[in-house]
């Protein structure tokens, strides 16, 4: 038997049933499933009242799916939003890769045109990546956001961060 059915809940027998099954689906499959399992995960914390507790859990799946299965730009900028909400606890704990990692995703969901459309969501985005990328010392990685957010920000004062993050790292490389 390759599944145990334990308080109403079925799981696989083993960890290599459950692996196996996961490889053969396809990266498509695979792909899709943490979608709808992200998804799902976030609708019932919302429903419960526990989206503090299952955020990450929540993105986590979300972003292994990544944004090709979500059409709908309003769709895309919320997750967009949720990581970067994510990011910023995972921020607020001093985990500064993993919200690196959820800034990243968080730009991926968004289109090309995602300075002209979602602005304040793209700074959010691209400010605290950069913030990130600064305290883990990926000095390459500041200096590329900082210059996406240089080119096309819309103001003086939206730049000052990235170009705070800009010349620290510069300030650390030479020491």
């Amino acid at each position: 038997c390759f599944l145990d059915k334990i308080n109403g809940r079925y799981t696989f027998s083993h960890d290599r049933v459950q692996e196996a099954t996961y490889n053969m689906m396809s990266t498509k499959e695979r792909a899709m499933r943490h979608s709808q399992y992200g998804v799902a995960i976030y609708s019932d914390a919302i429903q419960s009242g526990r989206t503090d507790e299952l955020l990450f859990t929540a993105m986590d799946q979300i972003n292994l799916g990544g944004p090709t299965f979500i059409m709908d730009p309003e769709q895309r900028a919320l997750i967009a939003g949720l990581n970067l909400q994510a990011g910023k606890k995972a921020m607020d704990v001093s985990d500064f890769l993993s919200a690196s990692s959820f800034f990243d995703y968080g730009m991926s969901f968004l289109k090309e045109d995602l300075w002209r459309t979602r602005y304040d969501l793209t700074l959010a985005l691209f400010d605290n990546a950069a913030r990130c990328s600064y305290a883990i010392g990926d000095h390459e990685k500041v200096k590329a956001l900082s210059e996406q957010v240089l080119t096309s920000a819309g103001s003086f004062s939206d730049k000052l961060n990235v170009m705070y993050y800009t010349v620290s790292a510069l300030c650390d490389a030479s020491l």
